[in-house]
């Protein structure tokens, strides 16, 4: 019996020991939920993060972007302030990639922004962008300006000079818009088939036709109904063939346009693997110490309905490297390395105001 009550008022006491627990941890909740609801918003702190040298954002300008789109939080109590709201603006701003707010219980917000970490800017006629690794695009602003090679020449882009997003995405959506015009224009030849199918049965009704003869019908009246039947049979025949003609015509014609749109959409695919092809020799560049700091320009040829072309303008010498077409543009590196190597060093660099590696196996030079 002794051990019995020993044991109950153990567990009693466990019981209460943990109810005890319950109502300190829900009274701390309640308690902090109180206090961040009428918590006054004392400050706004804000970090811009880079994980290379350049810096196209820093707190001042964010602070100033957000003021220009948003409420203040200073001043206002927290349950007031929507910090998800708080990120999509300063998301809006072109350079930020990522951004990331919370509250403290001391009462300051902290906003914590990621930049984009360009890799080039695209300078062509109408258009001032930075480039990234990856493929992100964005207006350039009036703060910082990032020193990364420069893109040139007469490219023309298929996106908007304010754009911001990824350029395969622009590629990616002019393609399904493509393929929405194709899914219509064949839409548009179902009405042609069913009127090729009604007049397919219209003219079999007509060469199903026969002449029954009745029992007073004379031999004459038979004969010139199966003449005019007859005729009207090759009538029929001869209607129905201009009718498919016609609609062979049409349904061609549809056809053809969208023959021109598969064109376009071949166009784009072009676009999007010359684009590929640019991060690849960009990024090429930048892995290399050698390349990284012999790149000084970029220049883009084509564009629209034509292939890139790729030149460069080095550092060293008085030249133009002229690369041709994305293509092998790995093996043109290597080439032109070689060659600086065996032969510049040998000749003098300027000697020469052209160098092409747009041959295979060739290295070319005015």
């Amino acid at each position: 019996m002794k051990q019995w009550f020993r044991n109950t008022g153990r567990y009693v006491g466990y019981t209460l020991l943990w109810v005890l627990v319950a109502i300190v941890v829900v009274w701390g909740a309640m308690s902090a939920r109180a206090h961040r609801k009428a918590q006054l918003i004392t400050e706004l702190n804000i970090g811009v993060e880079r994980s290379s040298e350049h810096q196209l954002v820093d707190a001042p300008m964010m602070n100033d972007w957000l003021l220009s789109h948003t409420e203040s939080p200073v001043g206002r109590p927290l349950s007031e302030v929507n910090l998800a709201e708080l990120e999509r603006v300063a998301l809006q701003h072109s350079a930020v990639a990522e951004a990331n707010a919370y509250s403290t219980f001391s009462g300051s917000v902290e906003l914590s922004v990621t930049q984009h970490e360009p890799v080039a800017r695209l300078k062509v006629d109408g258009y001032d962008m930075y480039l990234t690794a990856d493929g992100y695009l964005f207006p350039a602003s009036d703060g910082y300006a990032a020193h990364v090679p420069v893109i040139t020449g007469s490219y023309r882009p298929i996106f908007r000079p304010d754009y911001a997003g990824y350029a395969a995405t622009v590629v990616r959506d002019s393609i399904a818009s493509l393929d929405s015009v194709i899914l219509a224009l064949e839409q548009q030849k179902l009405p042609h088939h069913k009127l090729r199918q009604e007049y397919r049965q219209d003219l079999r009704r007509v060469l199903n036709e026969r002449i029954r003869r009745t029992l007073f019908m004379s031999e004459y009246e038979y004969d010139k109904r199966n003449e005019e039947l007859k005729e009207r049979k090759a009538r029929a025949r001869k209607e129905n063939v201009a009718r498919n003609k016609s609609i062979d015509a049409a349904i061609r014609a549809l056809g053809a346009e969208q023959d021109v749109v598969r064109e376009r959409q071949k166009c784009l695919e072009v676009i999007d693997y010359d684009f590929e092809r640019l991060l690849y020799f960009i990024e090429r560049v930048r892995q290399s110490e050698f390349w990284s700091s012999e790149v000084v320009q970029i220049v883009l040829e084509g564009g629209g309905t034509k292939p890139m072309e790729i030149a460069f303008v080095p550092r060293s010498g008085r030249f133009l490297v002229d690369m041709g077409f994305t293509d092998r543009l790995g093996d043109k590196l290597s080439m032109l390395r070689r060659f600086y190597d065996d032969g510049l060093d040998n000749i003098g660099w300027n000697k020469y105001r052209r160098i092409s590696l747009r041959y295979e196996g060739q290295v070319v030079c005015r």
